[in-house]
């Protein structure tokens, strides 16, 4: 099992600096104004894609009956994964700049993050 609780902290840990290059290549492509382009609409969809994976390994630790220090740790992490599609919806009608936004939600969701990762305790 501590195979599994390592990989559940590297993974965090990814998920972390990830999100961070995320939000600043979403604030630098604001900032040169460049279009919401499939290059970083794809990398977010990574992005979602290794959150639902820590999500998944963070289950199978809870099912074998390890749980984190804290309870907040599960609404961090399950804030990390819903922040996406939330930002998504909420954008839909608006005249914002999506790149942006995303960029924004980015380095938000680089801190539930940190906050995931000190409230899971080892």
């Amino acid at each position: 099992m501590n195979g599994v609780v390592a990989a559940h902290q590297q993974v965090a840990i990814v998920v972390v600096l990830y999100f961070a290059a995320l939000g600043i290549w979403g604030l630098v492509l604001a900032l040169i104004r460049r279009p919401f382009g499939s290059a970083y609409r794809g990398a977010l969809i990574i992005g979602f894609v290794l959150g639902v994976v820590q999500a998944l390994i963070g289950m199978s630790l809870f099912l074998t009956g390890l749980r984190p220090r804290d309870d907040l740790h599960y609404l961090y992490g399950l804030s990390v994964i819903v922040a996406l599609p939330l930002v998504q919806q909420y954008i839909s009608t608006r005249r914002w700049s999506r790149v942006l936004t995303y960029g924004l939600a980015s380095l938000f969701i680089m801190g539930l993050g940190i906050r995931a990762i000190t409230t899971g305790g080892a």
